[in-house]
């Protein structure tokens, strides 16, 4: 850019040198005459730039060859900050023909009576130099045509942190335009703890001064609120004297495969943890707090098939509404449908009445908005499912969801397989250890318990058969009273001896119904009707008709007569016994409450440690009644088998309370 102060010498007709130079120069000097409208001075390189002389050029008008005005400015109108009066590009049509972009450049000289009277000026051919910028944009947008192209997000950011470039990569992924991100949207995509621990590593790199781009994993939020796990290089550019002009940030989402990684994670986390863990309760879960990494798991249940039994049975139940599952006939509902189809399914309330219209399965217990069942195989065989489900929001589960349980399915499958393995093992080990014990208590009834009876029978059969000319009618009748007291009490003793015997060795098979109640012990009160009428016992029941328990009916039965049975044994003649049943709530969990109380001669706390050590011992009763002590023994080895709970309160010389908790069961 010249300043041109004193012009006259330059223009000097006499300076041959400089005509020269202006001759075969690219720049063209002039000074234009605002008064008469023409080029009053141009130095001959006119002519080289557009083939005109000065003289033609007045002729006919510099206007006549600009073809187009690509941009001009005036200081005193739209550009204040003009180091120049005036600044124009044009595109000339020169006399040969050829088009040129021509840069103009002046200066207002002088002013009469603030008129302009002359402007001094500057002609260049700028055609090279937009060759060179078209080709530079052309290459730009090569360049921005190749980046959006990239599956990668390119992110540009200026000192100032503001975004100047994104490609389309990052435009898709984040659901925002590019206008949108570029104003000042870039920055909330970010989680705010995010973008503290993003600088704080920016500033390690600045500090440092480190030659290597910035690595991070930084979560981003899109547009529609999901979260994506972008592996991001950064790279600063610094210019000639080491100032940050941009911040040049290439992303990768990783988001599909960290969640592979941690879904691989968690199947080998579960897998180690199979190997080491005892509980098949603790281990499943132990797999519903790692499934809760990856979605919501409050209502989470996984349920096992008995085919022999035809039985469902929840080894693991957690539910916001349902506290408690018990086991079950396999019915028709959602659970049983998957293991009836042995696949995967994701059942909204839309396909869940579509389901029960076609008959596939019937509307239990409490609907839920979404309910996702994974089916459990072993050895070909679907022995279970594996259920979430959410009673609110039908958008808690879905495809991604599903496959996830699938994948995580397989690995639960073969884990609680051989959990089950192991766990049959152990049991089968503690149950011979338990029958090696039981074969003991077995001999030791045998030797001393049955005796007595049989020695009871033995002598009074001997008096009646040895001396039976020298006894009186009376004493005769009493001796067949305690024959048959006897015998009744021997075959009391052999029942439960067999029971007792059948039950250590896994005899008995456990099958559970509903019972009623109030049926089951007024029946029993029939069968034991002569015991306690012979003692002159009462008996009061206050049992509401409409109790149900879920239990095995022969083992209730045996439970009842052996109950009624002890308090008889042990209530003085004459005395009472009160039978009670109703609901209760315990712990906000609805059980029956089962009451039989006697006003016999009590137990010490040390005897009722002992039945629930399970050790066994026997007393006589108020009339020299035998037992084995196996009784209580059963009675609390039945409940425990159909998860009942037994307590017993008892005072010496007062009387015993034994208190039964049955889990609730509906009549249906």
């Amino acid at each position: 850019m010249l300043s041109i102060k004193d012009h006259t010498p330059i223009y000097s007709d006499s300076s041959n040198i400089r005509e020269l130079i202006f001759t075969h120069t690219d720049v063209v000097i002039y000074k234009y005459d605002h008064n008469y409208k023409n080029y009053s001075y141009m130095s001959p390189s006119i002519q080289n730039l557009t083939g005109y002389t000065k003289v033609e050029i007045n002729k006919i008008g510099f206007n006549k060859i600009v073809k187009k005005v690509e941009c001009s400015y005036s200081k005193d109108s739209n550009n204040a900050n003009l180091a120049e009066d005036f600044y124009g590009n044009y595109s000339i049509l020169t006399k040969s023909g050829e088009v040129k972009l021509i840069e103009d450049i002046s200066f207002h000289d002088s002013y009469e009576e603030g008129k302009l009277l002359t402007s001094i000026g500057i002609l260049r051919d700028i055609t090279p130099l937009k060759e060179v910028f078209d080709g530079l944009n052309f290459e730009k947008n090569n360049l921005n045509t190749i980046l959006d192209l990239a599956d990668i997000i390119v992110a540009v950011v200026d000192k100032n942190e503001s975004l100047t470039k994104i490609n389309q990569k990052g435009i898709e992924i984040t659901g925002y335009s590019e206008d949108e991100l570029i104003n000042g949207g870039w920055l909330k995509t970010i989680p705010r703890e995010n973008q503290l621990e993003l600088e704080k590593q920016i500033l390690i790199y600045r500090k440092n001064n480190l030659n290597k781009p910035i690595k991070m994993e930084v979560p981003l939020i899109t547009k529609k609120g999901e979260e994506k796990i972008i592996s991001w290089h950064i790279t600063e550019l610094h210019n000639e004297k080491g100032q940050l002009v941009y911040s040049v940030g290439i992303g990768i989402d990783v988001t599909k495969k960290r969640k592979e990684q941690k879904i691989q994670k968690i199947i080998s986390q579960i897998l180690q943890y199979s190997n080491v863990v005892d509980s098949l309760n603790d281990f499943i879960d132990y797999i519903r707090e790692s499934i809760k990494e990856l979605m919501p798991v409050n209502n989470f249940y996984i349920s096992l098939y008995d085919k022999e039994k035809d039985l469902l049975t929840f080894p693991y139940f957690k539910d916001e509404i349902d506290k408690e599952q018990l086991p079950i006939k396999f019915r028709n509902g959602l659970t049983e449908y998957i293991i009836r189809s042995g696949k995967s399914e994701l059942i909204n309330e839309k396909r869940d009445a579509q389901l029960i219209k076609e008959g596939k399965v019937d509307l239990i217990g409490a609907p839920s908005k979404i309910w996702l069942g994974i089916p459990i195989n072993s050895s070909n065989q679907t022995i279970g499912a594996l259920v979430v489900q959410d009673y609110n929001n039908e958008n808690t589960y879905g495809n991604k969801e599903k496959e996830i349980l699938e994948v995580i399915g397989y690995s639960i499958s073969r884990a609680i397989e051989r959990k089950k393995l192991e766990q049959e093992r152990k049991n089968l080990i503690v149950k011979l250890e338990e029958l090696n014990k039981s074969k003991d208590k077995l001999f030791s009834i045998i030797s001393h318990d049955l005796r007595a009876p049989f020695n009871s029978l033995l002598g009074f059969s001997e008096i009646l058969t040895t001396e039976y000319d020298t006894l009186t009618i009376e004493e005769i009748k009493e001796y067949q009273s305690a024959i048959f007291e006897s015998s009744k009490n021997l075959y009391t003793m052999t029942t439960n001896l067999l029971q007792f015997s059948r039950f250590q060795v896994g005899k008995i098979i456990y099958e559970p119904e509903i019972i009623n109640l109030y049926e089951l012990v007024n029946n029993n009160l029939i069968i034991l009707k002569g015991n306690y009428i012979r003692k002159q016992i009462t008996i009061n029941t206050e049992i509401e008709k409409n109790l149900y328990i879920f239990a095995d009916k022969d083992m209730m039965n045996s439970v009842i007569q052996n109950l009624i049975s002890n308090s008889v044994k042990f209530t003085f003649r004459g005395g009472n016994i009160s039978i009670s049943a109703h609901n209760k709530n315990i712990n906000g969990k609805e059980d029956i409450e089962f009451i039989l109380k006697d006003t016999g001669v009590g137990m010490s706390k040390e005897n009722i440690d002992k039945i629930f050590a399970e050790d066994i011992f026997s007393s006589q009763g108020t009339e020299k009644e035998f037992g084995t002590g196996l009784g209580l023994q059963l009675v609390n080895q039945y409940l425990k088998q159909n998860k009942a709970n037994l307590t017993i309160e008892s005072v010496v010389n007062k009387g015993t309370t034994f208190i039964i908790s049955f889990p609730l069961s509906k009549s249906e």
